[in-house]
């Protein structure tokens, strides 16, 4: 299936982005949350002296 013509119009049905904004998308308070997440169970699940853990 050729999809080359899909991007060869301008949509008016988008969100626009703010020019201060546009290096971030909407996934990146999830890819932290998640990052924050796999940090504590990796502190949790560590063999280290739980004084040493915060």
């Amino acid at each position: 299936m050729d999809k080359s013509h899909y991007f060869d119009h301008v949509s008016n049905d988008t969100i626009p982005t703010q020019p201060n904004e546009e290096d971030t998308t909407p996934t990146d308070m999830l890819s932290e949350a998640v990052e924050e997440i796999m940090d504590n169970v990796k502190k949790a699940f560590s063999t280290s002296d739980p004084d040493e853990r915060d």
